[in-house]
């Protein structure tokens, strides 16, 4: 039973077992369903369309890891000021990215 269910999680995986015993791994470098070009997400074009400060913040929180303390010392604002940009931010990009 183990076996097989080996086996099926590799045939899942796109791995299949050739007669010799080795592996193949099969490469799908096509996409399942294309996505039509107007349906795309731009990310990047929305994060540069935010507000410099809301930006700053979301890209120091959400991209580099920063704490809002850590951000706070570095831009010279208050933890929750950082919270409060980092909310706008979000805010801002959920709605650019929904349109």
């Amino acid at each position: 039973m183990a076996v097989n269910v080996v086996l099926t999680r590799r045939k899942k995986a796109g791995i299949e077992q050739d007669r010799s015993g080795g592996t193949d791994d099969v490469i799908d470098l096509e996409p399942a369903r294309p996505e039509p070009v107007g349906d795309r997400m731009d990310l990047e074009g929305a994060i540069t369309r935010l507000p410099q400060g809301a930006r700053t913040v979301f890209l120091l929180h959400d991209v580099e890891g920063f704490t809002h303390e850590e951000i706070g010392e570095q831009l010279g604002i208050t933890p929750g000021g950082s919270k409060a940009q980092l909310h706008r931010a979000r805010m801002l990009l959920r709605a650019a990215l929904t349109r």
